[in-house]
């Protein structure tokens, strides 16, 4: 008798610009290297330890080796970045040899019964780059991956959200729609699917598109960001001078006169990315709403951050979208606090 059996591989999914990823390294303005206190995880610990020879002896002096290990700072720069801004463990060591976090970085994660999704974070300039600059539709490509994936969760709502996002991706890239109406119907279509999973009601609608754009307080929003805790000073100062022009800024906006047309595109692939990374987390706690609130309200304040830009004088170009949108990433989706706080559950708009 000849028995048979097939092996389920697991299914690493991400955007396709993400093939065209490459750490800009010494070329970058904001090393990634600079800033942050960065942890080893364990077995990446143990192998430094193992390491002979005077590049050993550096490694036991730079690394504090404890619960957590980490990198030593000197100032705010990693131990280990060098003088070029290159990373003395790959000068020495070779790629291979980083820790899980440095290996990652940008690249996110989030696991599934059988598909692992990732992508690259906007708070990397290139990363932020790439995402801004894309003008084909949103799409993905899988390959093949060994992790294990995660259970525990409602594979009828995993199902039921998969098509929800996509009808919500499909709604944000509809050019002919003015940005904020495509904002606004996502919202809604959001409101009332939330509705449908806390009460068990797992129905696939296609949203509507508004007759009139509904509102969000952004000023309230921008109260509200600016007392969040903060990840860099220069952002406090920021956040002064976009106060300084908030009403000329909320003006042009609502004038429906954005200096550049270009950065509609611009918004609306952010807006998709945030719905990417953040929407199909809700297979975990029910809570979707949240999640488009959050590309909501993240892609209006960083709308209203390239038109400050604007009426400071500056060209809109890809280069200072990418960075504006990157500066925002760095504060509000690298603290647990500051993303937890905009993403609340909110019971109005």
């Amino acid at each position: 008798m000849i028995l048979s059996y097939s092996v389920i591989l697991m299914i690493l999914r991400m955007p396709i610009y993400c093939k065209n990823f490459r750490c800009t390294a010494d070329k970058c303005s904001d090393n990634c290297c600079i800033g942050w206190e960065i942890d080893i995880d364990p077995s990446t610990a143990e192998y430094y330890k193992s390491i002979g020879g005077a590049f050993g002896n550096r490694l036991r002096k730079d690394i504090s080796f404890g619960e957590v290990c980490s990198f030593k700072m000197k100032g705010e720069r990693c131990a280990f970045l060098n003088d070029n801004n290159l990373c003395d463990i790959i000068v020495s060591l070779g790629e291979e040899s980083l820790c899980q976090i440095c290996r990652d970085h940008p690249r996110y994660f989030e696991w599934y019964s059988a598909v692992k999704e990732g992508g690259v974070g906007l708070c990397c300039e290139e990363a932020a780059r790439l995402i801004l600059s894309q003008r084909q539709a949103f799409a993905t490509f899988d390959i093949p991956c060994d992790d294990e994936g995660e259970e525990g969760y409602d594979e009828e709502l995993y199902d039921y959200l998969l098509f929800v996002r996509g009808q919500i991706i499909s709604l944000l890239e509809k050019e002919a729609l003015p940005l904020s109406l495509r904002l606004m119907s996502a919202l809604a279509f959001a409101h009332k699917i939330q509705y449908y999973i806390d009460n068990f009601r797992y129905e696939k609608e296609e949203p509507v598109t508004l007759g009139e754009s509904l509102t969000v307080d952004m000023k309230r929003i921008t109260q509200e960001i600016s007392s969040f805790e903060i990840i860099d000073e220069r952002w406090k100062v920021y956040m002064e001078r976009l106060s300084e022009k908030y009403a000329e800024t909320e003006r042009l906006i609502s004038e429906n006169n954005n200096p550049d047309k270009r950065i509609s595109k611009y918004l609306s692939n952010i807006a998709v990315y945030f719905i990417w990374r953040y929407f199909l987390k809700g297979v975990f706690d029910g809570e979707i709403f949240s999640k488009v609130w959050l590309s909501v309200v993240s892609t209006l304040f960083i709308e209203r951050m390239f038109v400050h830009a604007y009426l400071e004088g500056n060209e809109l170009t890809l280069e200072l979208c990418s960075e504006l949108a990157k500066n925002y990433s760095k504060e509000i989706e690298y603290s647990e606090e500051n993303l937890s706080k905009l993403a609340k559950r909110r019971n109005g708009f």
